[in-house]
């Protein structure tokens, strides 16, 4: 009996029966997508696409003003072109000759004529609608040379500073366009850089910041480098010299000489006199008491090395003298 019923559920009809309804049921659901697709495909429809537009010109002719680098462009035709419309995207593009060419015009019926060239099929149509006709004008290239100037901003390691400015090589570039567009244009920058944490010389590369259209630069970045040195503190006695006196006075003052506490490159250190400073008391509109005058003292004269320099006091006191 038990062999029976094992027989009978190896060999159930029902079950045969229900994978070939699965296999049908499958093939007319393919079948049913197959003729969908032909159908929708076979249909027309409009896409939006957006089309790179690049100028030819001569190399010593720029193009006045800014000129459209990206028209909006609708496409139809049927979803199978579509289709292979959008596998030959890349192919869609304008070039617009200027070269012998003072002045043109960019017209909408002209561009979609060259454009119409370039489509797979004749059965596709493209447009641009709201274009409107553009008076295109070229002049001769002028050059212009320029300074450089920094936007690196640069900060140190505890105990470090740059010992003089920045050098940046070359320090001045040509910069080529149509005349009014360098008229006003009197340096041009570098790119914006942060350097932090400097405690050596050390050589870099700076980009120039990018021009706009109808502007080229002779170069793309320059050297940069900012010599950088530890600094350590060194004290020097340095001579207070009155100016502007009273005529014909004997006057006296206190005190002649001040100690100078500074900053300065550790390879410098030692390497300075007390006559590479200058510290003044100017009287000028003043008149000398026997009580005496506090006049502030001036530091005049430096080295360019030589930080945050600090002294005390920083009043002379003068006085008439019988």
């Amino acid at each position: 009996m038990r062999s029976t019923l094992r027989t009978l559920l190896r060999n159930n009809p029902l079950k045969e029966m229900a994978e070939t309804d699965r296999n049908v049921f499958a093939i007319c659901l393919g079948a049913a997508f197959v003729f969908w697709l032909i159908l929708n495909l076979s249909r027309d429809y409009t896409v939006n696409r957006e089309v790179p537009v690049s100028y030819l010109l001569d190399s010593e002719r720029v193009v006045v003003g800014r000129m459209p680098e990206l028209l909006d462009a609708t496409i139809t035709g049927s979803g199978w072109n579509l289709l292979w419309e959008s596998f030959r995207e890349r192919n869609l593009k304008l070039e617009v000759d200027l070269q012998n060419k003072e002045n043109t015009r960019l017209t909408g019926t002209s561009l979609e004529r060259e454009l119409s060239r370039k489509l797979s099929s004749s059965e596709v149509s493209i447009a641009l609608p709201g274009f409107e006709s553009v008076p295109i004008l070229t002049t001769p290239k002028e050059g212009k040379r320029v300074p450089i100037v920094s936007k690196v901003i640069a900060s140190f390691d505890e105990g470090h500073l740059a010992v003089s400015p920045p050098i940046i090589r070359p320090d001045s570039i040509t910069i080529s366009g149509a005349i009014d567009a360098l008229e006003e244009i009197n340096n041009w920058p570098t790119e914006a850089l942060a350097l932090n944490g400097l405690n050596k010389t050390e050589p870099k590369v700076v980009q120039l910041e990018a021009p706009p259209e109808g502007i080229t630069l002779s170069r793309s970045e320059v050297s940069y480098v900012l010599e950088v040195e530890a600094f350590i503190q060194q004290e020097i006695t340095v001579p207070v010299r009155l100016e502007n006196a009273p005529a014909g006075s004997k006057y006296e003052y206190t005190p002649k000489t001040v100690n100078l506490l500074m900053s300065v490159p550790k390879s410098s250190y030692g390497s300075f006199k007390a006559d590479d400073f200058k510290l003044v008391a100017d009287l000028t509109g003043l008149t000398a008491g026997a009580s005496g005058n506090n006049v502030p003292i001036t530091l005049e004269r430096k080295p360019g090395v030589a930080r945050g320099i600090r002294f005390t006091p920083r009043v002379v006191e003068y006085y008439l003298v019988d």
